[in-house]
């Protein structure tokens, strides 16, 4: 019997091979494009699962009341933790630790030198975290305060095909140090871990030089993670015994957290400077609604054509009725004949995604691939029977219903079966308009963020990461000797300033005012020389600028000065704040000289802060450079070659050159944006493609139902035209419904999308009328197209045969 119904579905897949095609096709995009997007949502919800007993595995953290109330949490906490842990709690079965550290140049024993960036790893740490070995013993770091363990892409940069283990790296500050340090293992650091780095160094190695630590208070970067035993959970009691740990060492108002090492990807919603990269939830919810969308598209395709179809099959279930099959038995064939193509187009979709997989890794920014496991067989079950039935479903039980009497005299069901097939092409529509309305508000945000006036000057600069570096005044000079070279500045980062860390909202400031009462107010931070302001083309609106003289910084008697910006005077609420003193959490105190016009130092989706200005060299670890236009790449290679030139001076200076546009370091702040637009336009277009596959389809049946019609029509002296425009008429109604249902839907969903930003570009009237004038000339395009040839038949044709 199965193979029956197999032979009938294919049969009837070649009797009317265009129909099937336009069908198959709605599939076919609708689950590679889900399956795509099934691919890049489960390489987005596994992360981390690349370390053993991941499940068991948590990252502590720190719950903080402060004063206000406020609970704020932190992942830094001194190393000691770990070691309490696996001591005082039995349910526990290893701890561990793990300092990020920052780059530093060092030398390979043929004379390449290069800029690494470290972390120092407690002694449990390669038993802990079950990076793949690519050669080595990783726990032989523990044997000696000089033995490093490298990731393999450092070992390729330094030592090419050749055996790292047993090379040796010399790291040198001038003078002070001239540290040997030897390579005990290689590791592979899978592209899924949150945990990154390019040398690893043992505890016991950090604060060369001879620094003291107090690893009980010590809380820089420092991450401590807990492996619970096979078969023990984090319980709410256990939770809250092992959250009082702090507390027990006399610390109050401090709770401890405990974060599964699988939420730290996508569930992290505190400052983690020191992860690289964290997800974004809602991206994956949106990626998720829109394959589910598209792919139920597809089946709505195939349900409103299979439905639409049915008229020309009356006889054959008419036949098969008289002759005794029962309604469970058509149902079944008419249901396997959804199965046999949900089938077809499920082969044909996979091995589409395999040709498209690469654009779309091009696209995300990833590494996807296709590979046989549990997860792909059950998509291609769900692809075959769920989405194959779905789509079978209505045609199977509306054609089963039949009465075979109406059958054979010709006669047709109406009214279910025609609301049914307008119901699910205006919900097509709606799908479109709203996928339209979506990607035009994001590429409007988009476009406005990009131009819009942020007070300083982003164009033409150049900016060079420099770590910590003290002698930069000769550097600067030699710059400013090229005509070409406007302005050098160094500054903390500006464009996102505090992202991800406690910097960004800043921190209270004390000041006193001329009636003798104190006032405070949060202030950002931002740490820049006395060229900042002409670097970046910003306005000084009152006073002068901060001094930034480098002997003046470590004189302790010397008063610093300070600029802040327009929004620090007005929270300020004082008449002339040139002269007072202000004083921040750290005791610092510093006298405003200046006031400068505002300008956005943080991403668009921040309002401007209240911020202060001035000159500390301990924490300037970015060059500016601002360049003439015309001669872009000559001057480009002259900072480069400058660069190298000083870099071989100082043992200290980072020995990579590499640059970036300031520009083009403000565009990265929108990288979710720029990613959710691409994919909205794909889906988008994918959409509108889907809608009118069915469309044409529907049309061609209903051409092709109405020949007669058509043929009278003509006789009794309609034109061609007027034929056409009837057709059209019918297929606007349907749009015009559609258009009236998704305005509101898209309206919500754009400001619920713009909330996000503080600086957001206005949802314009004309955003809905493109939309809708769009989907109106496709669709009439597709009809007119259609309908123009049966219109144009001579009726002597459609009436030969009655």
């Amino acid at each position: 019997m199965l193979r029956h119904y197999i032979k009938v579905a294919l049969r009837l897949i070649r009797r009317s091979l265009l129909f099937s095609s336009i069908n198959l096709m709605g599939f076919v995009l609708g689950l590679t494009a889900a399956f795509l997007i099934y691919l890049w949502v489960v390489d987005e919800l596994t992360h981390d699962d690349c370390f053993r007993d991941g499940s068991r595995i948590y990252r502590v953290t720190e719950l903080r009341r402060e004063a206000g109330g406020e609970v704020k949490e932190s992942p830094r906490l001194p190393r000691t933790l770990a070691m309490d842990f696996r001591q005082k709690f039995p349910q526990v079965e290893d701890a561990t630790a793990i300092k990020y550290g920052d780059q530093y140049s060092y030398e390979a024993e043929g004379g390449k030198k290069m800029t690494v960036t470290e972390v120092y790893v407690d002694s449990t740490f390669f038993r802990f975290f079950t990076f793949p070995v690519v050669e080595g013993t990783p726990q032989r770091i523990n044997d000696n305060p000089n033995n490093v363990v490298i990731s393999s892409e450092l070992a390729r940069k330094f030592f090419g095909s050749s055996s790292a283990v047993g090379q040796k790296l010399t790291y040198s500050f001038g003078s002070f140090t001239n540290d040997v340090y030897t390579v005990v293992a290689v590791v592979d650091i899978p592209r899924k871990s949150h945990i990154r780095f390019e040398m690893a160094m043992s505890m016991d190695a950090y604060g060369r030089g001879g620094v003291s630590i107090d690893w009980d208070t010590f809380t820089e970067s420092m991450h401590v993670y807990v492996k619970m035993k096979q078969g023990s959970t984090m319980l709410r009691s256990e939770a809250q015994a092992m959250s009082r740990l702090l507390a027990d060492r006399g610390e109050k108002n401090v709770r401890l957290g405990f974060q599964p090492l699988h939420d730290i990807y996508l569930h992290t919603r505190f400052a983690d400077p020191d992860v690289e990269k964290h997800g974004n939830l809602s991206t994956v919810y949106l990626f998720i609604a829109l394959a589910v969308l598209v792919i139920f598209m597809g089946a709505f395709n195939f349900t409103t054509l299979s439905t639409a179809r049915a008229s020309l099959r009356y006889k054959e279930v008419g036949v098969r009725k008289v002759t005794g099959a029962k309604r469970r038995v058509l149902i079944g064939q008419f249901l396997s004949e959804g199965m046999v193509q949900a089938c077809i187009a499920l082969v044909l979709a996979m091995a589409l995604t395999e040709l498209t997989l690469p654009l779309f890794n091009r696209v995300m920014e990833t590494d996807l691939r296709l590979e046989a496991s549990w997860s792909v067989v059950l998509y291609m079950l769900f692809g075959i029977v769920g989405v194959g039935c779905l789509a079978g479903s209505y045609p199977a039980f509306y054609l089963s219903s039949v009465n075979p009497l109406l059958a054979f005299k010709g006669g047709r069901k109406t009214g279910r079966k025609g609301g049914l097939i307008r119901g699910l092409v205006c919900v097509q529509f709606v799908i479109a308009l709203v996928l339209m309305l979506l990607t035009g508000i994001v590429f409007k945000q988009l476009h406005y963020m990009q131009n819009k006036d942020m007070g300083l000057d982003k164009e033409n600069i150049v900016c060079i990461y420099t770590s910590l570096w003290y002698n930069v005044g000769d550097f600067k000079q030699e710059l400013l000797r090229n005509p070409d070279i406007k302005g050098v500045s160094m500054s903390s980062p500006i464009e996102n300033f505090g992202e991800g860390t406690n910097f960004k909202d800043g921190s209270k400031v004390e000041w006193t005012d001329v009636d003798g009462r104190t006032d405070s107010v949060r202030m950002v931070q931002l740490w820049a020389d006395g060229d900042f302001v002409k670097t970046f083309g910003m306005q000084l609106v009152k006073g002068k600028l901060m001094d930034d003289d480098f002997n003046n910084y470590w004189d302790q008697g010397e008063t610093k000065t300070a600029v802040i910006n327009e929004t620090a005077w007005r929270a300020m609420k004082v008449a002339d704040p040139i002269g007072m003193e202000i004083r921040s959490e750290w005791g610092m105190p510093l006298r405003i000289v200046g006031v400068v016009k505002d300008f956005n130092f943080q991403s668009m989706r921040e309002q401007i802060k209240p911020a202060y200005i001035w000159y500390n060299p301990e924490a300037l670890s970015y060059l500016y450079i601002k360049i003439a236009p015309e001669r872009r790449q000559q001057t480009l290679a002259f900072i480069k070659e400058k660069f190298e030139e000083f870099a071989k001076r100082d043992d200290a200076f980072i020995k990579d050159f590499s640059y970036q546009f300031f520009s083009d370091k403000l565009n990265q702040n929108y990288a979710r944006e720029h990613q959710q637009s691409r994919m909205l336009l794909f889906f988008t277009v994918l959409a509108i493609l889907i809608a009118m596959m069915g469309v044409f389809g529907l049309v061609a049946l209903s051409t092709e139902q109405r020949t007669k019609e058509i043929g009278i029509r003509k006789v009794n002296g309609a034109h061609s035209d007027r034929i056409v425009r009837m057709f059209c008429r019918e297929y606007l109604v349907w749009v015009g419904i559609a258009f009236v249902v998704a305005c509101p839907v898209g309206y919500w969903l754009m400001s619920n999308w713009l909330s996000e930003f503080a600086y957001q570009t206005p949802i314009s009237w004309w955003l809905f009328l493109l939309a809708g004038l769009l989907t109106a000339a496709i669709t009439l395009l597709t009809v007119v197209g259609q309908t123009w040839r049966k219109a144009s038949q001579n009726p002597v044709e459609s009436l030969r045969y009655e």
